[in-house]
């Protein structure tokens, strides 16, 4: 489930957030009067934007434009790092994705919102306005790993003045390819999806790597983050396998707030999913199994169990390994992309 916080500062704008509610019934309302349901904004709306910026997938302000862009201007970084922003204003009568647009989901939020809302998304982005191919949709919608975010631009504004762009892949890319792309490579600029990041046959080269890698993990409670990096970074360096390449990291739902897995998952940029032990034990396998572990968690097994309950066709490229009351399993899920 995404981290999704929706802010209001009017009665008018908080009983729109309270529909909003409706349609994402996970989100934290915040506001200037405290209910059952909204918590009390008790600082200043900068300050309160930085506690949350960087825990966020998705930040809705109810508000006037201006404070939206004032509340999140200290905190943005770059395209791949920002949480999505949009602004709503209290009649509800637009929908304005402010900030991460493509790879944060912004504009497909704001999309969400206005046909749930009867509004009107504003989008602003060239690409969609002109119904041209965009490389950071793209990459978000196939998860691709976007190996220099500048490279963005130079693909997005030669797509927009009509030129050609060059396209290769070591991996199968179902579908037409879209206006503007050629297998050419000889254009001057081109696109490669590939795992090696040496790959570079354009004078501009926009590398796209598919994230096929998916960690589980189980730890004791209090684990210690530097362990357990250090362990799954000598894993990882053993099976090859790129920070770049990872797709998610897997665990049961009692671990859900281990600082350590939840810190792991944030220094590789991928979201941290976790399942109950129901759904872990009903999931179909050979697994290593340990009557402890069911004994504290409800499962014989966390991390192979949550691998393949994050896809079960995954391959396991990892059995369960222990270090130091952590254990780590690891699978892959062979990429496929589709325009």
């Amino acid at each position: 489930m995404k981290n999704i916080n929706i802010i209001s500062f009017t009665k008018q704008g908080q009983s729109l957030a309270l529909k909003l509610k409706e349609l994402y019934s996970k989100a934290c309302l915040y506001g200037k009067e405290e209910n059952e349901q909204v918590k009390r904004i008790d600082k200043d709306i900068k300050s309160f934007t930085g506690d949350i910026f960087y825990e966020s997938d998705l930040i809705i302000f109810i508000s006037a434009l201006g404070i939206a862009v004032r509340s999140i201007a200290p905190y943005i970084i770059s395209k791949d790092k920002d949480a999505a922003v949009i602004v709503i204003d209290d009649t509800a009568k637009y929908v304005i994705p402010l900030l991460s647009g493509h790879i944060g989901g912004a504009n497909k939020y704001a999309k969400e919102i206005a046909d749930f809302l009867h509004s009107e998304a504003v989008i602003t982005t060239s690409t969609d306005r002109n119904n041209k191919f965009a490389v950071d949709n793209f990459a978000v919608n196939n998860n691709l790993y976007i190996k220099d975010i500048t490279k963005i631009k130079e693909v997005s504004s030669r797509i927009l003045n009509g030129e050609n762009v060059g396209f290769i892949s070591d991996y199968k890319v179902s579908g037409k390819l879209p206006e503007g792309l050629v297998e050419d490579m000889h254009q001057e600029c081109g696109i490669v999806i590939s795992k090696d990041i040496n790959k570079l046959p354009f004078p501009i080269t926009m590398q796209l790597i598919p994230k096929e890698y998916v960690l589980g993990i189980g730890a004791r409670k209090g684990a210690d983050y530097n362990n357990l990096y250090e362990f799954v970074e000598s894993s990882l360096k053993k099976y090859n396998i790129l920070h770049e390449e990872i797709l998610a990291v897997v665990s049961i739902d009692i671990k859900k707030d281990e600082e350590a897995i939840f810190e792991l998952a944030k220094e590789y940029n991928v979201p941290f999913i976790t399942y109950s032990s129901e759904v872990l034990q009903n999931v179909k396998g050979d697994f290593n199994k340990s009557d402890f572990v069911k004994k504290v968690t409800g499962v014989d097994n966390v991390c192979e169990r949550a691998v393949k309950a994050y896809d079960e066709n995954i391959e396991m490229v990892m059995k369960k390994t222990a270090y130091n009351g952590v254990t780590l399993a690891i699978g892959k899920l062979a990429w496929q992309g589709n325009f």
